[in-house]
């Protein structure tokens, strides 16, 4: 049987083990979903958090990288190796002088089997800002680290700017039906706000493709604005209403794009929604590097991240994390504050291999909510699973609509189209 339909997930549902006296993750067979324990404790947490007044989703590049099919190169999504390897490739001579003049191979303390530094993007561009803050280098050397720096952002970008490419209606299935299971809301309940810390156009596809209408903060004119206020208001139908307030849209949802976007440009010191293609202004991005933690308090991040806050803060709220490592400093202090300070605030990581103990997830947080799971905290939830795993698991709990049924002939159409 392939590993692939195998998961683990943990709560405090989950009864301690008789010999370690802790509780284990318990493994789920996709293929045989019947009379198992660990299925029954996720789909009792997940409705709880689906039916929670205030959900929130953070979409880390786990999500994108659901894009990547097994021995395609190159994958469509890069990850933080592709990155790194994409960098190298553009100008090796240019790499490995920057590696040098940052002295990577000395600061980098995890190591290869061969005993070479590891590969990190994320500190590589770390090391370049705090070798240009401090001002050391020789004037050949800051023009070298200069050059690579702006070169690496605009790969970054250029790599990240897929969503184009993904052709056929199949590889967008579990975005797809993610939008649908959690982007419609009742009115009595707060919308659907999802934040993400990816540059792509993934969700903004998605919500295309299901017929949703994306609040993301830039003004419904031409040239689109950022101004933070738009996600403040709302969108009814006046035509379906029998009193003068109007019927809210039942398929809305807001997006808040924490690190910036593709298709985000500073143009006459104004934040524009472009084309991703555009070379207009400067790119409206935060890169990965230990400056995105101070970055992030800078306009338009930081009306992001207050948005973050103030939802985290809410009675009746629950997080689903997805895809995310739990990497980024700012991210983590919300969430672990919520956990103290919250007592109604539900917390489910779905993440590839949040378990293992020397894979990329933050090592601290697990600890932290192990312990909390451990000692029969109630609100937190982590499972182990891709993106793709996690859309298929998510019940569908509603009747559907004529909307639902004409979706459905037409993706059915659409498939048939060559």
């Amino acid at each position: 049987m392939s590993t692939q339909s195998k998961i683990k997930f943990i709560s405090s549902d989950i009864k301690k083990d008789n010999v370690s006296g802790i509780r284990e993750p318990l493994e789920i067979d996709l293929d045989n979903e019947e009379e198992n324990d660990g299925l029954k404790s996720f789909f009792r947490f997940i409705n709880k958090i689906l039916d929670i007044d205030n959900l929130v989703i953070l979409a880390g590049s786990g999500t994108s990288l659901t894009f990547n099919k097994p021995n395609v190169v190159p994958p469509i999504a890069p990850s933080m190796w592709h990155l790194w390897e994409y960098c190298r490739l553009a100008d090796s001579k240019l790499f490995e002088l920057t590696l040098n003049a940052t002295n990577y191979h000395t600061l980098q303390l995890l190591k290869e089997a061969d005993g070479k530094a590891k590969p990190d993007i994320e500190l590589l561009l770390s090391l370049c800002d705090s070798a240009l803050a401090v001002g050391n280098l020789s004037d050949t050397r800051t023009a070298q680290v200069t050059k690579f720096l702006e070169q690496a952002k605009q790969i970054i970008l250029d790599k990240t700017n897929f969503t184009d490419l993904i052709q056929g209606h199949s590889e967008w299935v579990s975005h797809d039906k993610f939008i649908r299971a959690v982007g419609r809301r009742s009115a009595q309940q707060q919308r659907l706000k999802l934040f993400t810390t990816n540059y792509d156009l993934a969700f903004e596809h998605a919500a295309s493709n299901t017929g949703f209408v994306v609040i993301d903060g830039f003004e419904y004119s031409s040239p689109s604005y950022f101004n933070p206020m738009w996600f403040n208001y709302d969108i009814v139908n006046r035509g379906q209403s029998l009193n003068s307030e109007g019927a809210y849209l039942p398929n809305v949802f807001q997006l808040y794009k924490m690190h910036g976007s593709v298709d985000w440009r500073k143009i006459n010191g104004r934040i524009r929604k472009t084309s991703a293609d555009s070379k207009n202004g400067d790119p409206v991005f935060i890169y990965p590097s230990s400056s995105k933690y101070q970055t992030s308090y800078d306009s338009p991040y930081l009306d992001m991240m207050a948005s973050f806050l103030d939802a985290v803060k809410k009675p009746r709220t629950g997080v689903l994390c997805l895809g995310f490592g739990f990497n980024d400093k700012h991210i983590n202090n919300a969430l672990t504050m919520a956990l103290r300070t919250n007592p109604e605030f539900m917390l489910m990581v779905a993440t590839k291999d949040p378990f293992n103990e020397s894979g990329s997830f933050n090592s601290d947080i697990r600890q932290l909510l192990m312990s909390a799971i451990d000692h029969g905290d109630g609100r937190i939830a982590i499972l182990d699973s891709t993106f793709e795993q996690f859309s298929s698991l998510l019940p569908d709990r509603r009747t559907k609509s004529p909307e639902d049924d004409l979706f459905k002939l037409f993706e059915k159409l659409a498939a048939n189209v060559k």
